[in-house]
């Protein structure tokens, strides 16, 4: 039997070391779940999977070797708190001091609470914020959250008139929009009450208003600035054009060959083209040019 019962206790798992959190460790852990809940959605649960992560940081930043177990326990263990901490604020006649962080309950109900509530309860309470809005709303359990689309839903038993003139509200259709409808041809509104509207008035009513061509409502299009200016170009081009077209253009001055009379006398010459040529070679010599320019 001995045997078996070492046999059996070999199989059953070691219980995890026991962790004295300092306050500066509770309080980033608490910051970090408030962070990462801001990111999901309405109803959501902090699960191993989760806790893992901030198992990890608080190592990084504290160098603690925490497990995600320890955080766990850690997380859960502030969470019944604030379970203890709502159920006394939610009796009538308790409030919260809020200089000294205390739940101001009396001696004959603190006297019904168990050990662990009545301790909690005594004293000041410590991370009460971090707390109240990680856990705010939920009861410490989730039971509490409820989702935006389906809250009105839910039948408080209360006789107020606010919540049944916001149901009577969203029970209202929203109005359909016609093609080709505009503000002058609005379609007759639905009448749900029997109201007695003689002939005359009702064939008014549905009748579309005839829509006038000018009308006053709709303004001109102003044109832009480019177009202006365009537009201006345009004009001044236009009118050079006419100008230049209107007048005659100057007569072409006539330019006089200052040596005709020297090119006469050569032409009247009887020679070859070779002597032609042998002339005007001597004739634009650097040594002649300033005889044949005065004429000698």
């Amino acid at each position: 039997m001995a045997k078996g019962k070492a046999k059996a206790d070999a199989f059953v798992p070691s219980r995890e070391r026991s962790l004295n959190w300092h306050e500066d460790q509770t309080k980033y852990m608490l910051e970090w779940c408030m962070e990462y809940l801001k990111k999901e959605h309405v109803g959501f649960k902090f699960k191993k999977s989760h806790l893992l992560l901030c198992a990890n940081a608080l190592n990084k930043k504290f160098a603690m070797g925490v497990t995600v177990d320890q955080v766990d326990r850690h997380y859960r263990y502030h969470k019944e708190n604030w379970k203890y901490i709502a159920i006394a604020l939610s009796n009538s006649g308790n409030t919260f001091d809020e200089t000294r962080c205390m739940v101001i309950i009396s001696e004959s109900e603190k006297a019904r609470l168990c050990d662990r509530a009545r301790r909690l309860l005594s004293k000041p309470i410590k991370f009460y914020n971090e707390m109240k809005e990680l856990f705010m709303g939920s009861n410490a359990n989730g039971s509490l959250a409820m989702d935006q689309n389906t809250c009105m839903d839910v039948d408080d038993g209360s006789d107020s008139d606010d919540s049944r003139e916001l149901i009577d509200l969203n029970a209202y259709t929203l109005p359909e929009e016609v093609e080709g409808e505009d503000s002058d041809t609005l379609p007759t509104p639905t009448i749900h009450a029997p109201v007695d509207i003689p002939s005359s008035s009702t064939d008014q009513v549905s009748r579309k208003r005839p829509r006038a061509k000018n009308s006053p409502t709709k303004k001109p299009k102003r044109k832009s600035r480019f177009a202006d200016s365009t537009d201006e170009i345009s004009a001044t081009m236009k009118s050079l054009r006419e100008t230049l077209a209107a007048t005659a253009p100057p007569p072409m001055p006539q330019l006089s060959d200052p040596h005709a009379a020297l090119w006469g006398r050569l032409e009247a010459i009887p020679m070859t083209s070779d002597q032609r040529v042998l002339v005007g070679e001597h004739l634009s010599s650097k040594e002649n040019k300033a005889s044949v320019s005065t004429g000698v």
